[in-house]
């Protein structure tokens, strides 16, 4: 049988403990088994554990004082006391594995223990209402002859039956051993309990309220306890095939001792169906201690899972301390890290305070130089204004002198016409002169003279009429030399007067211009410097926010790690355990 438990399917859960843990040790598994065999080797020797008593009769109390009758009485009674000692030795333990079998779904919420207790727990409930049938303290109709075997029987067939059942129950609903809330399958485990208490109290009502009870001792057969048979065959096919295939698909401590528990309850089945024949005999009593061994060997089993899953969970809180730890130091690596980073940023800090400060010195520079080139625009438009209003007078003193040169060209034309005509008169005087002088020549009479008076005459009228031209191109001349005067005299005044003055202001606006070159190269330069140290801060500035965006997601997943780790810890508190 032990064999058969070696290995475990591979289908089973990650978190299943190594095959060598699902195990109860093995030397608990030989002292089992010699526990079985040895009253057996003693009784060959002469060892008896039976405890019949005294029998103590009427005439025998009789004669015995109130001392030695309480002693008497005593002494009959050895073999209920051990009895009930045995059968209340089981229930407790009986009781134990239930508790126990809570505590562990509590932690882990696997509903195999409390379910498989919960069977063994009112199977030690029948055991109790056996041992209180027989000593009397509950009121039945039966006698005690016939009660106890019979109650024993039904109490063992029922263990046999309620624990194959249960483990069945249990096949079928395929539970995992992975963690899961002991609440979901708290109705699951009620069911149970409620379906084995309403049997057991339904055994333990026929049994009370039944006057005869079938025989179940027959002290001369091969089978002198034929009843208890049957819980025999149970508990062997149990240990052969129904526990070990439990264990293959739930391979726990717990479930290895329910093998291993088939051992005693078999041999308790053994002793009583072949060796016990009357109440509280060797095979009587013996068989109540194996029962007793039959409900400790799950006990040991399930206090062993208890331990283990304590330990998983102290290895599991030990792993998860050094996640912690692991964690916390790479936690103060990074704080440690941005505390340098931050130390870098006052630096930095400091650093483009004194970029800005000289940036707002160049600023202000800049600002000052505007302010000066506007003020020297301000009054090279005022100098240009003025030109403007000097040249207006330029040019209505020249559309003055240009009228008065066209009155000069007026009069000129008029003297030229004057001219002309005094040259007429001046040939024909050359021709009359001529002709005198022709004349004179050819004659010298009286007749001749009269020809020269004649020319005479013409002369004197052509030299009057050229004296009258001489005289209207006197007044002309005259006002054409005031009209000239005056030109003259005016373009003086402009000379003097205008050109003069829009000299220098020619040259101031000259100075203007060259100011504003001399600040326009300044604003360059400056712009120049200023766009050179706005670049580097924003080339400075975008290195240390990247910087600090690293630094900050470092530090902020670190929180995030530390902030799960500690809604872990407050969500399943159980684990710190």
């Amino acid at each position: 049988m032990t064999k058969l438990t070696e290995s475990s399917p591979s289908t089973h859960s990650s978190e299943t403990l190594p095959q060598s843990e699902n195990r109860i040790p093995t030397s608990i598994t030989w002292g089992v088994v010699v526990i079985c065999i040895l009253p057996l080797f003693l009784n060959l020797f002469g060892v008896d554990f039976s405890s019949f008593g005294e029998v103590l009769t009427p005439d025998m109390a009789a004669e015995l004082t109130p001392t030695e009758l309480f002693e008497a009485m005593h002494d009959s009674l050895e073999g209920s006391f051990v009895h009930t000692l045995l059968e209340w030795s089981a229930f407790c333990v009986a009781l134990l594995i239930v508790l126990l079998s809570l505590m562990d779904y509590s932690l882990r919420g696997n509903p195999i223990t409390p379910v498989l207790g919960v069977a063994l727990f009112f199977s030690g409930m029948m055991d109790g209402f056996h041992t209180l049938a027989a000593n009397h303290l509950l009121t039945v109709v039966a006698p005690t002859q016939d009660l106890v075997p019979f109650t024993w029987a039904i109490c063992r067939l029922f263990h046999a039956l309620i624990m194959i059942i249960g483990v069945f129950v249990l096949l079928n609903r395929n539970l995992s051993h992975q963690h899961t809330n002991p609440k979901d399958n708290l109705g699951f485990i009620l069911v149970i309990s409620g379906v084995c208490g309403l049997l057991a109290y339904a055994l333990i009502y026929f049994t009370a309220t039944q006057e005869f009870l079938p025989q179940t001792t027959y002290p001369d057969a091969l089978l002198t306890r034929p009843w208890d048979f049957i819980p025999m065959l149970l508990f062997i096919v149990a240990g052969l095939w129904i526990y070990p295939k439990f264990y293959y698909r739930n391979p726990t401590p717990f479930s290895y001792a329910l093998i291993i528990s088939a051992i005693p309850n078999g041999a308790t089945q053994a002793y009583m169906t072949f060796g016990s024949t009357a109440l509280f005999d060797h095979a009587f009593n013996v068989a109540h201690f194996l029962k007793i061994i039959a409900y400790f060997v799950p006990l040991i089993g399930l206090g062993i899972e208890y331990i283990q899953t304590y330990k998983r969970q102290a290895r599991s809180l030990y792993q998860d301390l050094q996640k912690s730890l692991n964690f916390i130091k790479n936690l103060v690596h990074d704080i440690l890290e941005s505390t340098r980073f931050t130390v870098q940023i006052t630096r930095s800090g400091e650093k483009l305070e004194a970029m800005m400060t000289h940036q707002m010195q160049s600023t202000t520079e800049v600002i000052k130089t505007a302010q000066t080139i506007s003020g020297r625009s301000q009054e090279l438009s005022e100098t240009v204004a003025e030109i403007e209003a000097d040249f207006e007078k330029l040019r209505i003193s020249c559309v003055s002198l240009s009228k008065k040169l066209g009155t000069i060209a007026d009069q000129a034309n008029r003297i030229t016409r004057i001219t002309s005509t005094i040259d007429n008169i001046a040939k024909q005087t050359k021709f009359l002169a001529i002709n005198a002088s022709i004349q004179a020549i050819g004659s010298g009479e009286h007749h001749e003279a009269q020809g020269f008076n004649i020319v005479a005459k013409e002369i004197n009228a052509l030299a009057s009429q050229t004296r009258t031209t001489a005289q209207a191109i006197n007044p002309i001349v005259q006002e054409m030399q005031v009209a000239v005067a005056n030109g003259v005299d005016e373009m003086n005044t402009f000379t003097e007067a205008h050109v003069q003055a829009i000299t220098p202001r020619i040259r101031l606006i000259n100075q203007g211009i060259q100011a504003q070159v001399l600040s326009a190269q300044k604003i360059r330069e400056e712009i120049t410097q200023l766009g050179s140290s706005s670049e580097e801060t924003s080339d400075y500035l975008r290195q240390t926010l990247d910087q600090t965006n690293d630094n900050l997601a470092n530090l902020q997943q670190s929180v995030e790690n530390l902030q799960e780790e500690i809604n872990r810890f407050s969500r399943d508190p159980q684990s710190l355990l």
